[in-house]
C-alpha cells in the first residue's frame, strides 16, 4: 500500500538513503576514535613535544618526512603517527562534506553539520600546532577535550545519514497509530548525563596534562581520609605518613617534585565528579530502560551502563595498579567510547521518543476511558 504522508512532507523529494555515504561517515567515526586513542597515548607517555616543530616534522612536511627522522624513537614515532592520523581524519571529513553537499541538498541542518565538522577539524589541527609552538599544557588540555567532542559529532553525522533517521525525518514510515513518525525531544536527563560526561572529560584532561593522575595514591579513601588534605602543609605530612615509602617515591618520581596541593585538589574533584556521574548515570539508565521499550534503545542503554562501570573500574585500577601510562590511556580511550555511545543513545531516543509517547498516550487514554465506563456501569447497577 502507498505510504500516506503529510502534504508538507514529500517522501519523493526527500533524499534516499545512500549506503556508501553512511559507510564513509562510519569510517570517519573509526578514524576519529583512532586519533583520540593515539592522542591519549601521546599524553600518557608525555610525548607531545617529541616533535618540537608544530606544522612540520623536523623541518619536513609531515606527509613527506623520511622514516629516519621519526621512526627511531618511540616518543617521536608516537607523536608523528598522531599527526599522520590527523591528516586521514581531515580527508575523511572533507569526503563526508562533499558527499553531503551532493546528496543531502534538502537537509540544511545536515549540510550545516558537515561544514561544522570541517571547520572543527581545521581548528583542532591549529590547536595542535599552537600547543607545540607555544609549549602550552593549557592548549594541550583544550585540544584533548575538543577532540572527544568532535568524536561525538561524527557519531551524530553517521546516525543522521543512516536509514532509520532518514526514514523518520522524511516521513517514509507510518506507525500503527496512523501518525507519521517525527523526531522527539531528548529528555532532560539525557542532556544532564552528557553534561556530566563532558565535565568529567575536561577534569580528566586537566589531570592527565597536569600530571595529577596519581596525586591521591589510595582508594576508596584519600590519604586514609574521606576528604583528603587540601593545603600544602597537610599534604606533605600525609605523603610522609604513607604506609609504604615506595608509594611516596613513585609519586615524586612521576611528578618530578613533591605532591602539590593543586594536583590533589584537581584529582579529588575528578573523583567526586566520577561518583556523581556514576550515581546519576545509573539512575538515568534505569529510568530509560523502563521508559523505552524499543529494543535498539535498550541495547544501547546496556552498552552505556557497561562502559560507565568499566570506566569507573579503570579509574580505580589506574590508581591502585601503579601501571600509569597504559592504564591511563585505556581509561581515556574507554571514556571516548562512553561519550560516543551516549551520543548514539541520545540519537536513538530522539528517533523513537515521539512513537513511544504516542503509543503510551493512546494506552493511557484507553485505560482511563475503560475505567470511566466501568465506574459508570457500576453506578447504574447500584442505582
Amino acid at each position: 500500500m502507498p505510504v500516506e504522508s503529510d502534504p508538507a512532507i514529500s517522501v519523493d523529494a526527500f533524499p534516499p538513503y545512500r549506503r556508501w555515504l553512511q559507510g564513509l561517515a562510519f569510517l570517519l567515526v573509526l578514524g576519529t576514535f583512532g586519533l583520540v586513542a593515539i592522542g591519549g597515548t601521546v599524553t600518557s607517555y608525555d610525548a607531545g613535544m617529541a616533535v618540537p616543530d608544530g606544522f612540520t616534522t623536523f623541518g619536513y612536511w609531515s606527509l613527506t618526512a623520511p622514516l629516519y627522522v621519526w621512526w627511531h624513537d618511540f616518543g617521536t614515532w608516537l607523536e608523528h603517527s598522531h599527526r599522520l592520523k590527523g591528516y586521514v581524519v581531515g580527508w575523511l571529513t572533507i569526503g563526508v562534506l562533499v558527499g553531503v553537499l551532493l546528496t543531502q541538498r534538502r537537509r540544511r541542518w545536515v549540510k550545516a553539520l558537515g561544514w561544522v565538522l570541517l571547520v572543527y577539524v581545521i581548528l583542532q589541527g591549529v590547536l595542535g600546532i599552537l600547543r607545540v609552538d607555544e609549549v602550552s599544557l593549557w592548549l594541550a588540555g583544550v585540544h584533548g577535550v575538543t577532540g572527544q567532542i568532535f568524536f561525538a559529532l561524527t557519531v551524530l553525522m553517521a546516525a543522521a545519514l543512516g536509514r532509520r533517521w532518514m526514514e523518520v525525518e522524511g516521513g517514509a514510515q507510518k506507525p500503527a497509530d496512523g501518525h507519521l513518525r517525527a523526531l522527539g525531544r531528548l529528555p532532560l536527563g539525557m542532556w544532564l548525563f552528557l553534561g556530566l560526561l563532558l565535565l568529567q572529560l575536561a577534569l580528566g584532561s586537566s589531570i592527565r596534562h597536569g600530571q595529577a593522575s596519581l596525586a591521591i595514591p589510595d582508594w576508596p579513601l584519600h590519604y586514609g581520609q574521606v576528604v583528603p588534605p587540601l593545603d600544602q602543609e597537610a599534604i606533605d605530612t600525609a605523603v610522609a605518613a604513607l604506609p609504604s615509602g615506595v608509594q611516596a617515591q613513585q609519586l615524586e618520581a612521576m611528578l618530578g617534585e613533591p605532591v602539590e596541593a593543586w594536583r590533589v585538589q584537581l584529582h579529588f574533584a575528578h573523583r567526586v565528579g566520577a561518583y556523581a556521574t556514576l550515581a546519576f548515570g545509573v539512575a538515568f539508565l534505569v529510568w530509560a530502560w523502563r521508559r523505552w521499550s524499543d529494543g535498539a534503545v535498550r541495547r544501547i542503554v546496556v552498552l552505556v551502563g557497561v562502559l560507565l562501570a568499566l570506566q569507573v573500574a579503570l579509574g580505580v585500577w589506574t590508581v591502585l595498579s601503579g601501571v600509569y601510562p597504559p592504564m591511563a590511556t585505556l581509561h581515556q580511550t574507554v571514556g571516548a567510547v562512553l561519550l560516543g555511545s551516549s551520543a548514539w543513545l541520545a540519537v536513538r531516543m530522539k528517533l523513537v521518543a515521539k512513537d513511544v509517547s504516542a503509543v503510551r498516550s493512546a494506552v493511557d487514554d484507553r485505560g482511563l476511558l475503560g475505567r470511566a465506563a466501568g465506574t459508570s456501569g457500576e453506578r447504574a447497577v447500584a442505582a
